[in-house]
C-alpha cells in the first residue's frame, strides 16, 4: 500500500491543484492532503515515502451507483431489429433480458459479474452499487441456500478487488393485477417476510476487510413491480440501509401507477414512506410536475445512467429542474452497454445541450465551468448513493484514487499552458475516455498499475465460456 501519492494535478473541491501530497493510513483512509507550501505533521505519514506520479492527475474514485452486472452478457446482442418487428424500445430488449437470465447458474453469474467488476475497476470504478434481482434458481425453485446468489455476486467483488453495495431487490409481481411471468420467477420474493430473512441472511455473510468497503442495502424494483403494502413494508423495514428503486424510466410504467394508485411513482413512493436522504431514484427520466422537488425535500439522490438510457430510447431527464430542486446527482452504467465514466459524464451534459439548444447548462452559477459538477456526479454524489464514506481527496475519507494520464493525446496542447487546469478539467470531462485511467487505487490498495490488472486475463476465459453458453 502507497503510504504517500504526489502527482502532478490533484482535483481538490472542483479544482486541479499542483504539488499536493495525500497521505493514507493503513486504515485505507486519507490521513492528510498537503497543498504546496503547506505541511500538516502526521506521525505516520512524515515517515513515509512520497510516490510520484510524474505526468498524472490524481482524481477520487468514480462510483457506479447503478449496476445489473449478469446484462454485460448482452453487449453487442440485443443492436438489430428482429424479423416481423416494426421497431424496438425498452419492452423488447427487456425480452431477450430474460432469456438470457434463464440460463445463468451461480458459477455463471460469479464468472460474470467477476468480468463486469474487474472492466468497471480499469474503467475508474473504485466503489459498485449492485441493483440484484436475479436470486433464484429458473422458474422460482430456491437453491440449497437461498442467498447462494447473493453471495456469488459478493465473492465476485473480492475477487475483482471492487467495494460493494449490494441492493437486495425486492420483486413481487408482473405488474398491477399481473403475476410474475415465468421468467420473472427467479426474481420473486412473494413477501416482506421473505424478503427480508434473505437480506438478513446475506448481511451476515458479509465480509468487509477494512479496504474494500462492503455493504447490503434495500432496492425497490419498481413500482410496477410491488404493491403499496409492499413498499410500506420495505420503508418500515430499512432501518439506517439505502434504499434505491427504479423510478419513472418508463411512460407506460408511470401510465400503471396512475391506474392502480392515482398517483405518479415518485409520489406514490413518498406516500409509502420511502423517500429520505438514503433514498435514491434510478432513471428519473419521466418526472412530472411537483415530484423533482419531492426528491429534493426528502434529500434524496438520482441516479442517472446516460448510455443505457440512450441505448433502450428511455429518454432524457431533466437535470436542472432536479439540480434545482437540492437532489444530488450520481452515475451508473446499469446494462453495461458500455462501461465508460467519462462517456457517462459527458453525456449528462450533452443530453441536456440536445435538450434545450443551450450550452454549459450544467454549470452551478453563472462564471462556473460544467467539469466540477459532472465529477461530483461520478464521486461525491455516487458515494452518497452507495452511502460510502468516500467520493473527495480530504481526510478522513477513504483513498479510493484514481490516476489518469497527463500525457495522452485528448489532453495534447493543454498540459504546460498557462492557467490551463480548467481546461484540463473540463476536456477530462467532456472528452476523456478510459484508456487514461493508468492506475486505481482502492482504500489505499494499489489494484490497478500502468493500466494493468492481471485477475483481468484470468477472468476472461470463465466469461467466454459463459457467453458460449448463452448464445452458442
Amino acid at each position: 500500500m502507497a503510504r504517500a501519492l504526489q502527482a502532478d494535478l490533484t482535483l481538490i473541491d472542483g479544482r486541479l491543484v499542483p504539488g499536493v501530497v495525500v497521505r493514507v493510513a493503513r486504515d485505507g483512509r486519507i490521513v492528510s492532503v498537503d497543498e504546496a507550501g503547506s505541511r500538516t505533521p502526521t506521525e505516520e505519514g512524515d515517515r513515509s515515502p512520497i510516490q510520484r506520479l510524474r505526468g498524472k492527475a490524481l482524481l477520487p474514485g468514480f462510483v457506479n451507483a447503478h449496476s445489473h452486472a449478469f446484462q454485460r452478457l448482452l453487449r453487442g446482442r440485443t443492436e438489430y431489429r428482429a424479423h416481423g418487428r416494426d421497431g424496438d424500445d425498452f419492452w423488447s430488449w427487456r425480452e431477450a433480458m430474460y432469456r438470457a437470465s434463464e440460463l445463468l447458474n451461480p458459477d455463471d453469474m460469479e464468472a460474470v459479474c467477476r468480468f463486469a467488476y474487474l472492466e468497471m475497476k480499469l474503467a475508474g470504478f473504485t466503489h459498485v452499487a449492485e441493483f440484484h434481482y436475479l436470486h433464484h434458481a429458473p422458474k422460482g425453485a430456491r437453491y440449497a441456500d437461498p442467498v447462494e446468489m447473493s453471495r456469488r455476486v459478493l465473492a465476485a467483488a473480492d475477487f475483482a478487488g471492487i467495494g460493494i453495495t449490494l441492493l437486495r431487490v425486492a420483486y413481487q409481481r408482473g405488474g398491477p393485477d399481473q403475476p410474475p411471468s415465468p421468467e420473472q420467477l427467479r426474481f420473486v420474493d412473494p413477501d416482506p417476510e421473505a424478503y427480508f430473512a434473505d437480506l438478513e441472511a446475506t448481511e451476515a455473510g458479509c465480509a468487509d476487510d477494512g479496504a474494500r468497503p462492503v455493504s447490503v442495502g434495500i432496492a425497490a424494483h419498481s413500482v410496477r413491480a410491488l404493491d403499496g403494502d409492499y413498499l410500506r413494508a420495505l420503508a418500515s423495514g430499512a432501518r439506517d440501509r439505502v434504499v434505491h428503486a427504479h423510478a419513472c424510466e418508463q411512460p407506460k410504467e408511470i401510465e400503471q401507477c396512475l391506474a392502480e394508485t392515482g398517483r405518479r411513482p415518485i409520489e406514490h413512493l413518498a406516500d409509502c414512506g420511502l423517500l429520505s436522504e438514503r433514498f435514491s431514484a434510478v432513471h428519473a427520466t419521466h418526472l412530472g410536475e411537483g415530484e423533482a422537488q419531492l426528491l429534493g425535500d426528502a434529500g434524496a439522490s438520482a441516479v442517472i445512467c446516460p448510455t443505457t438510457e440512450r441505448n433502450l430510447g428511455d429518454g432524457l431527464p431533466d437535470l436542472p429542474e432536479l439540480m434545482k430542486a437540492g437532489v444530488s446527482l450520481a452515475i451508473g452504467t446499469d446494462s453495461h452497454a458500455r462501461i465508460d465514466p467519462f462517456a457517462e459524464l459527458r453525456q449528462l451534459e450533452d443530453g441536456e445541450r440536445l435538450r434545450t439548444g443551450r450550452r454549459n447548462v450544467l454549470a452551478s452559477a453563472a462564471g462556473e465551468h460544467v467539469a466540477p459538477t459532472l465529477f461530483a456526479a461520478a464521486s461525491s454524489g455516487g458515494a452518497r448513493a452507495a452511502g460510502l464514506e468516500a467520493g473527495a481527496i480530504a481526510p478522513g475519507l477513504r483513498a479510493d484514487l484514481i490516476a489518469v494520464d497527463l500525457e495522452d493525446p485528448a489532453l495534447g496542447g493543454l498540459v504546460g499552458t498557462r492557467n490551463a487546469e480548467n481546461a484540463i478539467l473540463a476536456a477530462l470531462a467532456l472528452g476523456g475516455h478510459t484508456g487514461l485511467v493508468s492506475d486505481v487505487w482502492v482504500g489505499g490498495r494499489h489494484e490497478v498499475r500502468g493500466g494493468e490488472c492481471l485477475r483481468y486475463r484470468q477472468a476472461t476465459e470463465a466469461y467466454r465460456a459463459v457467453v458460449d453458453k448463452v448464445f452458442g
